[in-house]
């Protein structure tokens, strides 16, 4: 129990040294911040107190200083005072004792010759004579004194008079160009500004063989301002000397190329006008032009490269090609036509309207393949606005209610209407194209909606109208056409070669309603009802896989190729009627 005892008082008084220590510790450390402080203070208030001093010192050696220099200053204020007095007193007297003296002579001189007088006046003016000749030499040192002041302010004069008439005066250099003078410039840069102003008003036809340069002579002369020349003024000037070498024309061009230059200039815009004039009368609404860019470019030409107007004036009016024809031969197409002579078909078309898109080539007919060609041809662009009609669209809905192959109008079509701009171009008074630019809406066309029958057969079949474009109807195995669709009454169909067996499908969606078996005519063969008036006929087969009445759709296979019937080989038979008349298959594919 005792030691227990001990122990816990050795825990509980260990705080308490600790802190103890601590407090010593902090005390210390605070004794010796405070003599640093004070130490610091100290050395401080030292050094303070010797600036100070300092300070002080350097302020009373400064005023002495100051007052050392005011007496030198003061001393040689008066002595530079009396310095100025003295030499004022001595000028004074310089320049005032002659005229006081010359005074005091004249004084006397008349005084002597009122005295002398009475022993006559030429005595009096001998004696006045000698007197102002004694006075003269007596006093010529006064004159001298009086000259060494008027002698530098003579020239002082002299000297601004002449400044002041130098700076009054202008000088330039004169510009001289074949031996004579074309104008004054200030400075060399006016000069060398208005000979590139010059160079660049120059048209040069061919620069690799034509070429013009200023040689000029300069000197400084006295000129006015009004004679002083600006840079377009001496360019002017240049021009007006250059004689032969160059003149003002203007220079005709045609797709960038030179043609020629004239002095003419309003002949020329004249004659242009002229060659446009027809055409302006022809198509009064057009914008009228030229098809090659033609271009008058005013400017300062080489004399080589003026040319009599008599010679642009023939090349204006000339042409460039003659007019080509061709005469239709046998098998000839427009296609066929254009070909051979190396235009587009759309030219020959344009070029000859009696052609109405290919429809009316007649043998021994000749037409024409181009025009004669000016060498300016004339462009009119005409725009046009029109109203067309706009055909209406038809949607057909099957129906189970009506019996297939009957339709019927549920609602009406109409067409709607359109207003059209349209620009035509013509090149000589032939269209060469004809563009739509804008269309604008004016009434909506209505669509038609028709009901088809599509009634369901005691088969169980829904029979509908096939749509879209025909499919080919023989299968693999098929060799080629061996004759195509010649009309009605030489061949109304296609023969498309195939091996025996090659499988036939349906073209379209439809009804079977012939299915015939016979060696004679078409053979055994199979006509299918599209609807909408159109039936499809697979002649010479060698067998059939439906039967009349029987719905089919589009690809179905209906039979094989054979060569039944009047058929020298085995081929599908194939036709289109449209409304009982038998039209070109190659149309519906």
């Amino acid at each position: 129990m005792p030691r227990e005892t001990n122990s816990d008082n050795r825990r509980e008084t260990s705080p308490k040294a600790a802190m103890e220590s601590q407090k010593s510790t902090k005390r210390q450390v605070y004794s010796t911040l405070r003599k640093i402080k004070i130490k610091l203070g100290r050395l401080f208030y030292a050094l303070g107190s010797e600036a100070e001093y300092r300070v002080v010192c350097a302020g009373r050696r400064l005023c002495q200083l100051g007052k050392f220099l005011q007496r030198i200053l003061k001393g040689w204020k008066l002595r530079f005072k009396t310095y100025l007095h003295h030499t004022f007193h001595n000028v004074r007297s310089d320049i005032s004792e002659p005229v006081t003296r010359a005074k005091q002579g004249a004084s006397g001189l008349k005084t002597l010759i009122a005295d002398e007088k009475a022993n006559g006046m030429g005595h009096a003016l001998r004696m006045a004579g000698g007197y102002a000749k004694e006075g003269v030499k007596k006093n010529a040192y006064l004159a001298k004194n009086l000259a060494y002041y008027i002698l530098p302010l003579a020239a002082a004069v002299v000297f601004v008079v002449t400044v002041y008439q130098f700076m009054s005066t202008n000088y330039a250099l004169a510009v001289e160009y074949q031996g004579q003078v074309v104008g004054y410039v200030k400075e060399e840069s006016v000069y060398q500004n208005a000979e590139k102003m010059v160079k660049g008003r120059i048209v040069y036809t061919d620069s690799n063989q034509q070429s013009w340069s200023i040689d000029p002579t300069f000197s400084v002369v006295a000129a006015s301002n009004a004679e002083i020349s600006d840079t377009e003024t001496l360019a002017n000037a240049i021009l007006e000397k250059s004689g032969a070498e160059i003149s003002e024309a203007v220079g005709l061009y045609v797709d960038g190329q030179f043609y020629g230059a004239t002095t003419d200039a309003l002949q020329l815009e004249n004659d242009l006008e002229q060659i446009k004039k027809p055409y302006q009368e022809q198509y009064p609404d057009a914008e009228i032009g030229f098809v090659q860019n033609v271009e008058l470019k005013s400017g300062v030409y080489l004399t080589s490269s003026v040319v009599e107007y008599s010679q642009l004036s023939s090349l204006l009016t000339s042409q460039v090609q003659g007019q080509r024809t061709y005469t239709i031969a046998q098998g000839d197409t427009p296609l066929i036509i254009a070909g051979k002579n190396d235009i587009k078909l759309a030219d020959l078309y344009a070029l000859n309207p009696v052609l109405e898109n290919g429809k009316s080539v007649f043998v021994g007919q000749e037409l024409l393949i181009s025009g004669a060609q000016s060498f300016l041809q004339v462009k009119a662009v005409k725009t046009e606005v029109v109203e067309e009609e706009i055909p209406f669209t038809t949607n057909k809905t099957n129906d189970s209610n009506l019996a297939f192959g009957v339709s019927k109008t549920t609602q009406k079509g109409e067409k709607g209407l359109d207003s059209v701009t349209y620009t035509d171009t013509y090149v000589d008074g032939v269209r060469v194209s004809h563009t739509e630019v804008a269309r604008t809406v004016l009434r909506a066309p209505v669509t038609e909606e028709v009901s088809v029958g599509a009634k369901v057969t005691t088969s169980g079949q829904t029979i509908t109208m096939g749509t879209g474009p025909l499919m080919f109807p023989v299968g693999a195995g098929y060799k080629g056409m061996s004759r195509g669709f010649t009309g009605v009454y030489a061949h109304n169909g296609l023969d498309l070669r195939g091996y025996v067996g090659t499988p036939i499908y349906a073209a379209q969606s439809g009804v079977v309603t012939t299915a015939v078996y016979s060696n004679r005519g078409y053979g055994i063969h199979a006509v299918i009802n599209h609807g909408g008036g159109m039936s499809t006929l697979y002649g010479h087969c060698s067998g059939l896989v439906v039967s009349a009445g029987q719905a089919v759709q589009k690809g179905q296979l209906i039979g094989y190729v054979g060569s039944t019937g009047n058929s020298t080989g085995p081929h599908c038979h194939f036709e289109v009627i449209m409304n009982g008349t038998r039209v070109n298959p190659m149309n519906y594919f």
